[in-house]
């Protein structure tokens, strides 16, 4: 992208806004169009919140890269989930979490990338409310994308191939989307892809299920991590989840998601970690240490071979179906907390991205625990979207810049739309099975058909293994 100055004028609407300096621009908050739940306060805007908004204009001379930079103040001292969302040219762009009785100049965390021209933006309140005392469109030099760019990994001992890998997330965020595909025991999503469109995916999606002490005491076996590190010496990435199944009170019955190898639904099992939580003395505290201690053994292998891992564990755990989220957002927040601090800081594993996924705000851990925040989404079949709601609850639950994903999706992105908005997603990994082939293990067009497939996968914005750098 172009780098240039921003020209010389602002406007809202049909209104003129502000002759500014040609290093940037000041808006004129007095002439903005608003919702009649905003008020003119002095030289001050103030949202009432719950959509109240306002918009404006700005007129670019030159192609380049921006920030937006805002003076607010925030005098609700109680709700947590006061929100700054921004709209750029009527698509979604922005949200942001704007801490209590926070008063200074922010910066959006996100560089905007305008061609010259008209540009529109819509700036609202969709929970609590809070003042705007200055709008102003700058230059993003190095200096400034500094301060919006995410500040580096929770783990400052990561190996230097890991910090490698999230650097190179951190520049390609809003520039491309890294291609994934969630497999099962075997490569064969993969290899379909290939000889469907003659590339492969960037990520190969795994899963440590069958390496958790219940699985394993039933019979299980996992050979996954053979998998993984053949992928990553052919210069392919790894994302991981854990399935992680309970470490007892399994129910065992014959019914749909009941039986023992559903060990980690909720409805399959009794398991009350909560009592771990409250106890560490408890069984169900030395369980749950036993099983992160088996986890960390397949994760120990993997930094062994200098293989960085975007690491997903307890994820969805806001929709209770899982056990790790049927005991409510503090017995899960301090679960993570104790899984975090077992892997980094007493297995010494300095080769995990930490990649949360809650999927609601209000369940986030802290920016101390986590370098991407992602989200799983299934809309339906060949239903194809750019998941703007999904980012908003997201970049909601922090005020610090980070990165995001779409850890699993069933259809594929509207990669068109995702390109053009230049979306920040850093990558999706498309879900196994029935979502990419068939029972005969051809490909598959019942979630994303085969014109769409391709036209995701060609597109200049998504990124293969092919083309990703050595790390």
């Amino acid at each position: 992208m172009k780098k240039g100055i921003i020209g010389v004028m602002a406007a809202l609407l049909c209104f003129n806004l502000y002759a500014a300096k040609s290093e940037s621009i000041t808006v004129n908050l007095s002439k903005l169009k608003k919702s009649y739940s905003v008020k003119n306060e002095k030289k001050s805007l103030s949202l009432g919140g719950y959509g109240s908004f306002v918009e404006f204009e700005i007129e670019i001379s030159k192609d380049g890269e921006y920030a937006i930079v805002l003076e607010v103040e925030n005098s609700n001292s109680l709700d947590t989930r006061t929100v700054m969302k921004l709209e750029k040219d009527k698509n979604y762009f922005n949200s942001q979490l704007i801490m209590p009785t926070e008063k200074k100049e922010i910066y959006v965390n996100r560089i905007c990338l305008m061609e010259k021209g008209n540009h529109s933006f819509k700036l609202s309140a969709p929970f609590s409310g809070f003042t705007v005392n200055k709008i102003v469109i700058m230059p993003a030099d190095d200096n400034i994308k500094s301060k919006i760019s995410p500040a580096g990994l929770v783990n400052k001992n990561a190996t230097e191939k890991t910090k490698k890998l999230y650097d190179y997330l951190c520049s390609m965020q809003g520039k491309a989307i890294l291609s994934g595909q969630q497999i099962n025991e075997s490569n064969v999503e993969l290899n379909v892809i290939n000889e469907t469109i003659g590339k492969y995916p960037a990520i190969m999606g795994i899963d440590l299920m069958n390496y958790s002490p219940a699985f394993v005491e039933r019979g299980a076996r996992g050979n996954i991590i053979r998998r993984a590190k053949a992928w990553a010496k052919q210069g392919g990435l790894i994302s991981c989840s854990w399935h992680w199944c309970a470490p007892k009170d399994l129910i065992d019955e014959d019914k749909p998601e009941m039986r023992w190898y559903d060990g980690f639904r909720a409805k399959a099992t009794k398991f009350d970690f909560s009592k771990a939580i409250s106890n560490h003395n408890s069984e169900e505290y030395k369980l749950i240490i036993r099983d992160i201690d088996a986890i960390a053994v397949q994760l120990k292998s993997l930094q062994e071979a200098d293989i960085p891992v975007l690491w997903r564990p307890i994820h969805e755990a806001s929709g209770g179906w899982f056990w790790w989220g049927a005991r409510g957002s503090k017995n899960y927040i301090e679960l993570y907390k104790i899984l975090y601090d077992r892997l980094v800081n007493y297995h010494k594993l300095n080769n995990l991205i930490w990649v949360w996924n809650a999927q609601d705000a209000k369940w986030y851990p802290g920016d101390e625990y986590v370098d991407v925040l992602s989200f799983d989404t299934y809309p339906g079949k060949r239903i194809y979207k750019t998941f703007d709601n999904e980012l908003a609850e997201l970049q909601s639950a922090t005020s610090v810049p980070k990165l995001y994903a779409l850890s699993e999706n069933g259809p594929l992105p509207d990669i068109t739309k995702l390109a053009q908005q230049n979306g920040i997603w850093s990558w999706f990994c498309t879900w196994n099975s029935e979502f990419v082939i068939d029972s005969n293990d051809n490909f598959s067009e019942e979630y994303t058909d085969l014109s769409h497939f391709k036209t995701f996968y060609d597109n200049p914005f998504v990124i293969t293994k092919d083309e990703l750098p050595q790390f």
